[in-house]
């Protein structure tokens, strides 16, 4: 009986010490666990965590994965839930879950809060801190390079720009580019002007989605037209990969490097 209770009581405390089981309820949210967190940590990714947009879908490799309702994620007993908009956050809570909502990032310091706020839910702060420096070292970097300073307007296949308050813009701004649509008084994602493009292209084009699968749909949008077609093929054009945009996430510098790097190798398509 002795025994058994000494058992018990390591077998409790051991429990208390483990970093605690954590589950996402959608592709974000997937990112920073997979980032984080230990991998016998994860009880569970989105079911897009595999998907082509996914910037870390190779380690998602062979981890359980679910839909967010909340009869699937109650299944799985996770100490943390970690969401962007995955889920029913309401429903989550009124189940007893410990959920963490990050926020839906339009700037590099929103990004570095969502990762001080992960990774204090996943108790890897250690982990955390080095993201965050080695953010912005690589942002400093950026910064003190020397800058052309073009303009350039940001295209997607669906048809819309992004102006001032969105993760677009930062980015350009980290990169050394001039975000037409910004300096238009634009802001978040107002159609393409086509017709105007088309009349006046830009000195630079900065294209995001153009590759994704998921993007099929958008092939009867302007920016799929033939006369921005024509322009595409005249205009320097910076073509991002799908998986660097599809979050605002640490990973957001990789397409302020991208686009930093192809101007100074004159490198655009």
């Amino acid at each position: 009986m002795i025994r058994l209770a000494i058992f018990i009581f390591f077998a409790a405390t051991a429990s208390a010490g483990a970093a605690p089981r954590v589950m996402s309820t959608d592709f974000c949210a997937d990112q920073f666990i997979l980032k984080l967190a230990d991998r016998e940590q994860i009880a569970a990714l989105s079911p897009d965590a595999d998907n082509d947009f996914s910037y870390l879908r190779r380690e998602a490799a062979g981890l359980p994965r679910t839909r967010p309702d909340a009869e699937s994620v109650v299944s799985y007993a996770p100490d943390v839930v970690l969401r962007f908009w995955g889920g029913d956050e309401a429903r989550l809570r009124a189940l007893d879950l410990h959920v963490v909502t990050l926020k839906f990032a339009n700037n590099f310091e929103d990004v570095i809060e969502n990762i001080r706020t992960a990774a204090a839910a996943l108790e890897k702060n250690t982990q955390g801190d080095a993201l965050i420096a080695d953010m912005r070292d690589r942002l400093a970097a950026l910064a003190s390079a020397a800058h052309t300073n073009p303009e350039a307007l940001y295209v997607t296949p669906g048809g819309v720009t992004a102006g001032k308050g969105t993760m677009i813009d930062a980015i350009l701004n980290a990169a050394g580019v001039r975000n037409i649509a910004a300096e238009q008084g634009l802001s978040f994602w107002p159609p393409l002007p086509a017709e105007a493009v088309v009349a006046a292209p830009p000195a630079l084009i900065v294209a995001g989605f153009f590759s994704a699968n998921s993007e099929r749909i958008s092939h009867w949008s302007a920016a799929r037209h033939p006369a921005f077609r024509k322009v595409f093929d005249q205009t320097p054009s910076i073509h991002l990969p799908t998986d660097v945009l599809s979050c605002p996430a640490w990973y957001s510098v990789d397409a302020a490097e991208i686009i930093a790097s192809a101007i100074r190798g004159d490198d655009a398509e």
